[in-house]
Formats: structure tokens, C-alpha cells, sequence
């Protein structure tokens, strides 16, 4: 079973697949209990039946990373005012939870089900892409359930009688709780290096919607990784390069099917230089957060 101890050889490879974070995180100032859960790695039989059952074929970075370990759960706190506060985490749900997003129909006009809302014709958001349908015409499958304030989802489009084609790529997506749709990324690679980049701070996730994130997250993000909102306002009032592209850019585009070996693997990547953010204090300490749940800048 999954413990908290012993993390040592997973530390290692986590390191080589994120760049270090772990280490960075545990250096910089006020950052403490940096937390990996041990997973193993899914045993084929497992991804195969899921893929049966549910009709489609994960893309490669999906399979190399479920053989690498199966789910991902980093988390890592503060010491806020004498306390010590839970404040990011970066997860990905395991191969048993990466479950669909109901899509039952009902005639009952009190009791209207997703279908029920979603629009028949295809409803494109403002960089062209063709946001996800709730009924039969897409599959969604949860990656992160995002603490109940939302869900990233892998999206597999121009489903035909229930079947995805096998040259299908799915996308990344955020379902906010309002149930509107957000374009993350193009495939999972991308969003992987996406939730490493962004330390996996509270619902960063919505810095790709239109509610944006809280004020409370964006104070903490001017604390650990005030680049990132940088480049981040950079990429939306500039959308001409794709998102897939910068995030390659930005991270010296590491292949992540050549990053995903399993733990036999000896052989180990050499990682670029970490570049460590500057921080600050919080001009106001008299506005204190409690954690992660914090949603008062949300809209929903």
C-alpha cells in the first residue's frame, strides 16, 4: 500500500521527471512537509482493461506515465504566523479513478442531467478551440478532481457511436462550477509541465478561465513564482503561439516518453538549471489564508 515513508528511490525518480521541484521546493523560504505519496507503477492488465472498457486508447505520455507510477500526489506546506499551513499540491488521479464524467440522459424536466444543458452545435472559445460536449460526442475522464472547486479533465472529441478513433489525441480541460469550460492544454505532456510550473499553487488551473484565480492565490504565486503570472498575462493577451509551444519553450522541451522509463531504469536525464524566483513577504500579513480551500475570488 501507498505510504508516506521510504521515499527516497520515488524522490529520485520524481526529480528527473519534474526538473528537481522537490528539491527547490524544499529549499526555498517557509516551504515545509514536502509530501510524496509512494505509488507503484499500473500493471498493464490494468490499462488495458481500462482502455476496453472504456472504449478508447490513451495516448503514450499517458501509458509511460501510469507504468511509471500510478497516479501522482505532491503535497507542501508553509509556515504562515506561527502555523504551519497546507498551501500546494500537485495530483493526478490513478488509473482506477480516472473515471467518467456522468453523462446519463433523463426526460424528467425537474431533474435535467449535463446532456441536458449542453448546446447542439459546436461552441468555440476565443482562441478557436472547440470546447467539449456532455453528451455522446465526447469522452471526459477526470485527471484531478481539483479539491471539489472543479475538475480537470482529459477530453476526447468527435466520438462516433460511443467509439474515439485511435489516432484520437485527447486535450486537457478545466469544468469549472459553474460547468464552463476551459482549454488547459493540447495533450498531457504539456499539462504536466504546466502543473510543475505553477508549483501546483491553489486552483492554478484557473488562471486559464475567465474567472481567473483568487486574489488570495495570486498573493501567493507573487511569493513563490511571480515569473509565472508574468508569463502566464503574456500568453493570453498574446495568443498567437500555441500554449503546447511555450510550455515547450519554457521547459527546454523535455520529452516526457523518454522521461517516463520506470523505476528499473538507471539511465538519468541531465536537468537544466533551476532558476530560483525571488520572494517576498506579504505587505499585508493581517490578510491571512487558511489553505488550499480558500475560493473567495472564485466565481462560480
Amino acid at each position: 500500500m501507498a505510504s508516506l515513508s521510504d521515499q527516497g528511490k520515488l524522490r529520485e525518480l520524481f526529480d528527473r521527471m519534474t526538473l528537481g521541484i522537490v528539491r527547490s521546493l524544499e529549499k526555498r523560504p517557509g516551504v515545509t512537509d514536502v509530501r510524496l505519496l509512494d505509488r507503484k507503477p499500473a500493471e498493464s492488465g490494468i490499462i488495458d482493461a481500462w482502455e476496453q472498457k472504456n472504449m478508447c486508447i490513451l495516448p503514450d505520455d499517458v501509458k509511460s506515465f501510469y507504468q511509471t507510477t500510478n497516479g501522482l500526489l505532491l503535497q507542501w506546506c508553509i509556515k504562515f504566523g506561527g502555523s504551519v499551513l497546507p498551501l500546494g499540491k500537485m495530483e493526478i488521479n490513478p488509473v482506477a479513478s480516472l473515471v467518467p464524467l456522468t453523462k446519463a440522459s433523463t426526460t424528467m424536466c425537474d431533474n435535467p442531467s449535463l446532456a441536458d444543458i449542453d448546446s447542439d452545435t459546436d461552441e468555440q472559445d476565443e482562441n478557436g478551440h472547440v470546447k467539449p460536449h456532455f453528451d455522446s460526442r465526447s469522452k471526459l475522464f477526470e485527471l484531478d478532481p481539483c479539491d471539489g472547486f472543479g475538475k480537470v479533465c482529459l477530453v476526447y472529441k468527435d466520438v462516433k457511436a460511443g467509439i474515439v478513433k485511435p489516432s484520437a489525441e485527447p486535450e486537457v480541460w478545466l469544468l469549472d462550477r459553474a460547468l464552463e469550460w476551459s482549454f488547459i492544454s493540447n495533450t498531457f505532456s504539456d499539462y504536466f509541465r504546466m502543473m510543475i510550473m505553477h508549483l501546483g499553487l491553489p486552483l492554478w488551473q484557473y488562471i486559464f478561465s475567465d474567472a481567473g484565480i483568487s486574489p488570495e492565490t495570486k498573493q501567493w504565486f507573487n511569493l513563490y513564482a511571480p515569473v509565472r503570472l508574468a508569463v502566464d498575462a503574456e500568453g493570453k493577451s498574446n495568443p498567437a503561439p500555441q500554449q503546447a509551444n511555450e510550455v515547450s519553450t519554457v521547459t527546454n522541451k523535455l520529452d516526457i516518453n523518454k522521461l517516463f522509463k520506470g523505476k528499473s531504469d538507471k539511465h538519468r536525464a541531465r536537468p537544466p538549471q533551476q532558476k530560483k524566483p525571488a520572494t517576498s513577504r506579504p505587505q499585508n500579513v493581517s490578510q491571512r489564508l487558511a489553505s488550499t480551500h480558500s475560493t473567495r475570488g472564485i466565481t462560480r
